[in-house]
């Protein structure tokens, strides 16, 4: 997969929400549609001929479900994003992987941090590191190669789920490490990284306030997920 120019697809058959998800890919440079169909039969076609990075696919659609879709071209190595009008299937998507759940009515802002969001992954896959089995008191160490790499634990400001990947944010610089994020929290302080999203831990010296449900550090800003909510009570 090419990290500077992405090769997706769009599989939904309403028109309008299929238009949409283009006029907004359409202000990525680094993204390049290939095709667009309405039916995801036509899909797995497109899918097998092109071998797109990305996958912008609705749910309930005829003859099978984008869940079904992506479960069949299991053996391609897209990157699927799920678009819908249906919140109740995300557990679901997740479980085979999905990059992102986005909700219907699609808005640019949303669009912009899953696509800004892919390009960072797909970049950074290409430099992944490994997570260091033997670890030191006050730092993280991962390794690429044969160079080792040490982050000190309290710079980091929050960490990120990326499929099989966990992305690091440390004081302006990223690492995306080859592990899972519940594997790298248990490596931190449980009092001072918490969850507040499937796909966030946070350090909670790092951030500046609370607000609904977003959580805002220097520079960033993240959702809170309802099920994650309770651990930030009392906090602020």
């Amino acid at each position: 997969m090419a990290a500077d120019v992405l090769k997706y697809l769009v599989v939904e058959d309403d028109e309008i929400d299929r238009l949409s998800v283009e006029t907004e890919a359409d202000k990525f440079p680094f993204l390049k549609r290939i095709a667009s169909c309405s039916h995801p039969l036509e899909a797995a076609e497109l899918i097998t001929k092109y071998h797109p990075d990305i996958l912008f696919v609705d749910i309930e659609m005829p003859g099978i479900s984008g869940l079904q879709l992506v479960k069949k071209m299991a053996g391609e190595k897209m990157l699927p994003v799920f678009i819908t009008s249906h919140p109740e299937f995300a557990i679901e998507s997740y479980e085979i992987e999905a990059f992102d759940y986005l909700l219907k009515p699609l808005t640019a802002e949303r669009f912009a941090r899953c696509a800004l969001r892919l390009r960072d992954f797909c970049q950074l896959r290409v430099k992944a590191f490994a997570f260091e089995k033997e670890q030191e008191s006050g730092v993280l160490i991962i390794k690429q190669g044969y160079e080792k790499c040490k982050l000190h634990i309290p710079d980091i400001l929050y960490l990120e789920a990326m499929k099989d990947y966990t992305r690091i944010i440390v004081s302006g610089k990223q690492y995306l490490v080859l592990t899972t994020l519940s594997s790298l929290q248990g490596q931190l302080p449980p009092e001072k990284f918490i969850r507040i999203h499937r796909s966030y831990v946070v350090n909670l010296d790092k951030i500046v306030r609370l607000k609904g449900n977003r959580v805002y550090l220097p520079d960033y800003e993240l959702p809170v997920g309802k099920l994650y909510k309770n651990a930030l009570n009392g906090i602020f």
